[in-house]
C-alpha cells in the first residue's frame, strides 16, 4: 500500500509534462539515462545529466535523483516497465542542482535520500535554482528544492539487498566542495557524478583543478570495469581519460604561463587547447576553466 498512492499521484503529475527517456543496461544490474551533453534549456528542459538504478534484487537504489519532479517520475515509470521494484534509497553525489532536484519525488513515497554534509553549507535554498531559471515552466512544474534526509561526512558502506555499496567522498574540493562517489564491487561499476565528463566540456567554476586531478587518481585504482560520469556518454574503464588529459594538459600549460610571467589575460588567450575543440561547449566554458585554473595555480608561485 505504500508505493500505491505515489504512483496514483504520479500519474496525475505526468499527464502535465513528461520526459521521453530512454533506459540503457549497461550491465545486469545497473540501468542508467543519458541527457545531452550540454546546457540546460529549454529544448532538453534538464535531460542533460546522467542518472542510473542499481538493481539490488528487492528494490531500486538511485544514484542522482535528476533535474526536477518530472523528470524523477518520468525515470521512475520508465524503471516499472523493465522491473516494478521499489525505490528504497537515493544517493546524491553532490550539491549541484540538475542533479538532486528530483528529490521531491522519491521524498513523497518516504524513500531515504542520502547525500554529503556538504548540502547543509552549500545548496542555498533562498534563491531560484538554475533549473527553474532554465527550463521551462512546464518542465519544472511540482519541483520542489529538497535536501537529503541524511547527510554523512565520511565514506560509508551499506549493504541493500544482494548489494555491497561503497560510498567515498573525495579527500579536497574537485568538482565540487564535496564529491561523493558510489562504487559497487560486485557489479564493478562506478558512479561517479561529475567527476567525470565525457563529449562535452567540464566547469571548473566551483571546484579546484589540483583536487580534481587528484581525484581522478583515486578513482583509478578502484577497478571499475563501468564507470557512469555526470555527463557524456562513455562507460568503459577508460572512461576518464578524455577529462584526464584535459585537466593534465591544461594545468601543465598554465604552469608554463605562470613560469614566463604571462598575466591571466595573456594566458587565457595562450592556453587555447586546440586538440578539444571539437567537445560540447567549448566555446562557452574552455576560457572560464582557464581562468579558474589560473587562479588556482598562481598560488603555488606565491
Amino acid at each position: 500500500m505504500r508505493y500505491l498512492l505515489p504512483l496514483f499521484a504520479l500519474s496525475l503529475t505526468l499527464s502535465a509534462y513528461e520526459f521521453d527517456l530512454k533506459p540503457k543496461r549497461l550491465n545486469p544490474n545497473v540501468v542508467c539515462f543519458f541527457g545531452e551533453p550540454n546546457a540546460m534549456n529549454t529544448t532538453n528542459n534538464g535531460n542533460m545529466l546522467n542518472t542510473c538504478y542499481l538493481d539490488t534484487a528487492k528494490s531500486y537504489v538511485v544514484i542522482d535523483s535528476g533535474s526536477s519532479y518530472a523528470y524523477a517520475a518520468s525515470a521512475y515509470k520508465a524503471m516499472q516497465t523493465i522491473k516494478p521494484l521499489p525505490v528504497t534509497l537515493v544517493i546524491n553525489t553532490h550539491v549541484h542542482d540538475d542533479h538532486w532536484l528530483g528529490n521531491g519525488f522519491f521524498a513523497q513515497m518516504g524513500v531515504k535520500v542520502l547525500g554529503s554534509d556538504d548540502f547543509e553549507h552549500n545548496a542555498d535554498m533562498h534563491v531560484p535554482t538554475r533549473m527553474q531559471t532554465h527550463i521551462s515552466p512546464e518542465a519544472y512544474a511540482g519541483t520542489v528544492p529538497t535536501l537529503p534526509s541524511e547527510m554523512i561526512s565520511s565514506d560509508e558502506n551499506l549493504s541493500v539487498g544482494s548489494q555491497l555499496i561503497e560510498l567515498h567522498m573525495m579527500k579536497q574540493k574537485a568538482h565540487s566542495a564535496k564529491d561523493m562517489v558510489v562504487f559497487v564491487p560486485k557489479a564493478k561499476t562506478l558512479f561517479a557524478g561529475d567527476l567525470v565528463f565525457n563529449d562535452r566540456v567540464p566547469s571548473l567554476a566551483t571546484g579546484d583543478i589540483n583536487g580534481w586531478i587528484r581525484a581522478l587518481d583515486e578513482l583509478k585504482s578502484y577497478g571499475a570495469t563501468t564507470i557512469v560520469g555526470g555527463h557524456g556518454y562513455r562507460t568503459d574503464k577508460k572512461a576518464m581519460v578524455m577529462l584526464y588529459a584535459y585537466l593534465t594538459q591544461m594545468r601543465s600549460e598554465i604552469r608554463k604561463a605562470l613560469d614566463e610571467g604571462l598575466s591571466i589575460d595573456e594566458t587565457i588567450n595562450k592556453v587555447t587547447m586546440s586538440e578539444f575543440k571539437s567537445l560540447r561547449m567549448y566555446d562557452t566554458m574552455h576560457r572560464s576553466n582557464v581562468e579558474a585554473a589560473y587562479r588556482t595555480l598562481e598560488w603555488e608561485q606565491k
